[in-house]
């Protein structure tokens, strides 16, 4: 409680505003950003838990350390590997939510060490921080890696997703030696996203509640706040890849997303891939469109149920229904996406 008073305190007399509304702020603020908790999979539909595909891909588990938390992260060997691909997953999930991506790696000849960010899945942590946390857990994964046999030695590769996206972008400005990097549906930048999101729904009345926002993260994060992926791809240099839904809401094009400050990007081995119609949703750009339709499909097939019973189906039900689903289609990746993206590491690694 004392630390709490202490930080109210601090950020009221750093931004002039009274400690109620500071106060209020946080609340809100933090309200955001609580620990993520792993499903329960008997209701969670697709390859996005290991239990379903351990008898095709092999993984090790163990822990680093990320400043004061223990991070859970997971190594997928593959045969005569090309080089090792570090994958940051986006808020709201875990590291096994990009199973079907990582497999998918692992089969086209790349080792894959994943994890489970701070607060997040099989991870240590009260709750997951804030959005500039992704940039912390990643410097420290790479910095493990750097060091740890059997990773140090290999040539370094990213792959994110939206808050994971912005992770890996903005992390090239710590990490001069990646080789290469994807991007998919990423934001641009961490410590101004939330101050930019509430702008979109509340407009101007969001405008008192930016000086506590900045003020607060800097304390949380310090320098890390000052990262963003625009800086990080202009600082390395290195080739790029930048997926982008045209239809995504939760990082619209225009707005939040890398693509939205393309004229900022003076790197020129940044290449854009624009995804339309099903696959331009902010999940479904990296999904087939085979997959999305299997998901409709099953989704109707859930909605004709619950109207015939009148009722919504019992967890008990559910479980029974999603034996009978292809969880195998019904997480099919974007093969197209996947390609581009395998390419766009076999040329950087030559």
């Amino acid at each position: 409680m004392g630390d709490r008073r202490l930080t109210i305190a601090l950020v009221a007399l750093l931004t002039g505003i009274s400690g109620t509304v500071v106060a209020s702020a946080l609340v809100a603020y933090e309200a955001f950003f609580p620990r993520y908790e792993r499903p329960n999979y008997a209701l969670y539909p697709g390859e996005y838990c290991y239990e379903r595909v351990k008898d095709r891909l092999y993984r090790e588990e163990f822990y680093f350390n990320s400043n004061k938390a223990k991070l859970k992260a997971y190594y997928y060997p593959a045969k005569n590997s090309k080089g090792l691909i570090v994958l940051a997953h986006g808020m709201h999930s875990g590291a096994d939510d990009y199973i079907p991506i990582i497999e998918y790696m692992v089969n086209s000849g790349y080792n894959v060490f994943a994890y489970d960010a701070t607060g997040t899945y099989d991870s240590k942590g009260f709750d997951t921080i804030g959005m500039c946390q992704a940039v912390i857990d990643i410097d420290h994964a790479l910095k493990y890696i750097k060091k740890t046999s059997p990773y140090k030695d290999q040539p370094i590769f990213l792959i994110g997703h939206s808050w994971g996206g912005y992770a890996v972008s903005s992390v090239l400005e710590l990490h001069k030696d990646v080789k290469a990097c994807a991007c998919i549906a990423p934001m641009n930048n961490g410590y101004t996203v939330m101050y930019q999101t509430s702008q979109m729904h509340i407009g101007k009345m969001a405008l008192p509640i930016k000086p506590v926002f900045e003020v607060y993260q800097k304390i949380l994060f310090g320098r890390y706040t000052e990262c963003n992926g625009v800086r990080g791809i202009n600082s390395s240099g290195v080739p790029v890849l930048i997926a982008q839904g045209d239809n995504d809401e939760i990082i619209p094009k225009d707005k939040l997303s890398i693509t939205a400050y393309k004229h900022l990007i003076t790197n020129p081995n940044v290449r854009y891939i624009d995804t339309t119609g099903l696959q331009g949703d902010h999940n479904d750009l990296w999904h087939s469109i085979e997959c999305i339709n299997y998901k409709k499909q099953l989704s109707s097939q859930l909605a004709q149920l619950e109207k015939e019973k009148q009722r919504e189906l019992t967890k008990e039900e559910l479980a029974e229904f999603y034996t009978m689903v292809d969880h195998r289609l019904y997480s099919q990746v974007n093969e197209k996406l996947m390609q581009k993206i395998v390419k766009t590491f076999n040329q950087a690694n030559k």
